[in-house]
């Protein structure tokens, strides 16, 4: 008798519905040999659609390809490494959950601060099926009924080099929550840089030059949402907390550049988002003063510095995991630093 094995994860920046890869089951796989990572299991208070309910991470397997071997998977994650975390949720609320996508709330996060991406597996029979763990055969719960619990597996695949640094549940109206994988560094490899570690770039002068400069980022900071009073709800993000994040840059080339290197500044938070710069709009205002744009206020000649500050809206209960910069010109790549 044929069963279904629906596994889903969000990815990318905020939320999905784990569409990262799907396949169905062609020979037998081996006997599942994932070990356990170490992980933090304390449960912690959340809201699921306003919901009340607990949330108690269980494990957290590192697997294999082979675990997969059953399955046709797409191109972009053939080079990828599986893991299968468990997490028990408690409705602690009067009213059942009925159909819950709680899957797709949860996050597996990697040194680098993205999320990995879900795997959805379709028309998988047991006689053949992967060699997940057998509870993650289940997918989502059809209801949790007040007072009652579940558990709920997700199938998610970390690009090669990276390692789990942060386990983490993320849902419309709640504050984020975040669990440690181990020291929550994820075996501090992946590509990303220690904190403060300056790094080569280059920045389009304007006039068709590439100028190299010098990346250095200096301090991450927390504001308050009041920081932003003066602005929109929808152009301050009033319900988000914001960072500021301040790098300073060394014109090592021949031609003066523009100071706008800010725009190109990205967070990754432990919960897995991807946050661009606010764009506050404050023509001929005083910006906010916690995270002056530009200092100094001038172009950047050769050997010169400037410190630059970017603002990154986080939900409640998220945090800084890295930084990301990107230059100018066909060739340039991402830099990612720890956030500390």
């Amino acid at each position: 008798m044929a069963a279904v094995a629906l596994l889903v994860l969000v990815t990318g920046c905020g939320g999905g519905n784990g569409d990262g890869g799907n396949g169905t089951a062609s020979t037998p796989a081996a006997e599942s040999a994932a070990r356990p990572l170490p992980l933090g299991t304390e449960a912690r208070r959340a809201t699921w659609k306003k919901r009340p309910v607990q949330i108690a991470p269980k494990s957290l397997l590192s697997g294999s390809r082979a675990d997969l071997a059953g399955i046709r998977l797409d191109d972009e994650l053939k080079d990828m490494d599986p893991y299968f975390l468990t997490v028990e949720f408690s409705n602690t609320g009067e009213l059942a959950m009925d159909r819950p996508n709680l899957a797709d709330t949860l996050s597996v996060v990697g040194t680098n601060g993205v999320s990995g991406k879900g795997v959805m597996i379709l028309n998988v029979p047991l006689a053949t099926a992967p060699a997940l763990p057998e509870h993650c055969r289940e997918g989502n719960p059809a209801t949790v009924p007040a007072g009652g619990t579940a558990q709920v597996c997700v199938l998610v695949m970390l690009a090669e080099g990276q390692e789990p640094a942060t386990v983490a549940y993320s849902a419309e109206g709640s504050d984020t929550v975040v669990w440690k994988v181990g020291d929550g560094l994820g075996g501090g490899g992946g590509g990303v840089l220690p904190a403060g570690t300056p790094a080569e770039a280059a920045v389009d002068d304007g006039k068709g030059h590439l100028v190299p400069v010098k990346a250095t980022p200096t301090t991450v900071r927390a504001g308050d949402p009041a920081d932003l009073s003066r602005f929109k709800p929808g152009d301050g993000g009033q319900d988000l907390v914001p960072y500021y994040v301040t790098v300073e840059y060394l014109n090592t080339g021949r031609y003066d550049v523009y100071p706008g290197m800010q725009d190109h500044v990205w967070l990754q938070s432990a919960g897995g988002k991807q946050v661009r710069p606010v764009i506050l709009l404050d023509l001929g205002g005083p910006g906010v003063a916690q995270c002056p744009k530009t200092v100094p206020d001038t172009m950047v000649k050769p050997n010169a510095t400037v410190r630059q500050c970017s603002i990154h809206m986080l939900a409640k209960g998220d945090e800084p995991a890295t930084i990301s910069y990107k230059g100018d010109g066909a060739d340039a790549k991402w830099i990612t630093w720890r956030a500390s």
